[in-house]
């Protein structure tokens, strides 16, 4: 066969892989099909073609639980775009900086003075675009809540509000959701119940929503004692994130609510089903809400009565045998369970506090079990 022929044949697999990859469901199987995508266009040699690969990857990677490569596709795909700015459409590349700069503070290897960086870098690119800066403004209160800076957090949403919206403005499902989850950061619940309104009420919907904000009313619903409503919120809401690994944040909220509402079966079921995304997540701060809701909820069974049954103090849990306490009978001591997680969590709560120059995260963790004030039954 000819060296052109084969060039040829690579051209249709790697067109063909992306078509694959792309009716596949998001995880980690159209991660791993879109970095062979990857592989097969750098072996051409084709620069659009191994940028369009990338493009692939970086969608693919952020919606599937791997930010951490969409990471490196973006920084790969952004600095083709300033060598050959003619050749590649810029919009796209604006678009998907909201995605990166979304996840960027989940790492804590990252420093807080990069951050900002590339806040500063995102805000000077949309600039000479012709764009407006709501959509900064608004990833710049969600960093500033990231540290706990919560003063500064509600200047700049505040500023962000009064901003124009433009075509890199979020969707209107978001855009909704956004002022949903800052009432709720604010502790004003039932004017962010208010707001959700056309979420709640199916009007407005996107790839995360009504997901996200199901998820954030769960414990604001206990707070108010309105428990039905919880249910009702759980119950529509878990489907929509069980098994997805992108989503494993709000799976997390899901595990708080059942620990709280009482039902120590589904909780279970919930924690064993997305421990292995949370022990195989490059994600930080997606495994610290994981092992925050392990421990709560652990801590509440260890404290249950004991049974002649399994249950009371011991849980049943399928965990897989990486997991560190693993036995094989599938019973465990919810105290030791409660150990282990709790240690996690602040182990992975120092690491945060360490980058971001406070104790923000430590404090948070430590008033977890004050949750329990919520328990039903409690």
């Amino acid at each position: 066969m000819s060296e052109e022929l084969e060039e040829t044949y690579l051209l249709l697999d790697v067109y063909r892989s992306i078509s694959a990859a792309r009716e596949m469901e998001n995880g980690d199987e159209r991660v791993a099909a879109t970095e062979e995508t990857v592989r097969m266009a750098d072996r051409l040699g084709m620069l659009s073609l191994q940028y369009l690969a990338r493009q692939e990857l970086l969608e693919a990677a952020f919606w599937g639980g791997s930010p951490e490569k969409s990471l490196v596709a973006f920084s790969w795909l952004l600095a083709q775009h300033d060598r050959h700015p003619d050749l590649f459409e810029e919009s796209w590349l604006l678009w998907t900086y909201k995605w990166i700069v979304n996840t960027i503070c989940d790492f804590p290897q990252v420093s807080k003075e990069k951050i900002y960086e590339m806040l500063d870098d995102m805000a000077r690119r949309y600039v000479a675009a012709g764009r407006g800066l709501r959509v900064v403004e608004q990833h710049r209160y969600r960093i500033e809540r990231f540290w706990g800076n919560r003063e500064e957090a509600v200047r700049v949403y505040r500023r962000a509000e009064s901003l124009p919206s433009d075509d890199l403005s979020n969707c209107p499902a978001c855009e909704v959701d956004e002022r949903v989850s800052f009432h709720v950061y604010t502790d004003d619940y039932a004017r962010g119940l208010e707001e959700a309104r056309p979420i709640l009420e199916g009007g407005l919907k996107c790839r995360t929503v009504p997901h996200r904000t199901l998820a954030r009313f769960l414990v604001p619903l206990l707070r108010m004692d309105r428990c039905e409503e919880a249910r009702e919120f759980h119950l529509h809401g878990y489907p929509l994130v069980e098994g997805d690994k992108g989503l494993l944040a709000y799976a997390c909220d899901h595990l708080v609510y059942l620990a709280l509402a009482g039902e120590d079966e589904r909780a279970a079921d919930v924690l064993a089903g997305h421990y292995h995304f949370a022990e195989s997540t490059a994600d930080v701060h997606n495994r610290y809400l994981f092992y925050r809701a392990a421990w709560l909820f652990t801590d509440i069974a260890a404290d249950a009565p004991r049974t002649d049954d399994g249950g009371g103090g011991r849980l049943r849990l399928r965990m897989p045998s990486t997991f560190p306490l693993f036995d094989p009978s599938g019973l465990y001591d919810a105290r030791r369970l409660a150990a282990w997680f709790g240690r996690e969590a602040a182990r992975l709560a120092e690491r945060f506090d360490a980058r971001n120059g406070n104790d923000y995260f430590s404090r948070k963790l430590e008033e977890t079990m004050s949750l329990k004030e919520l328990r039903k039954g409690g």
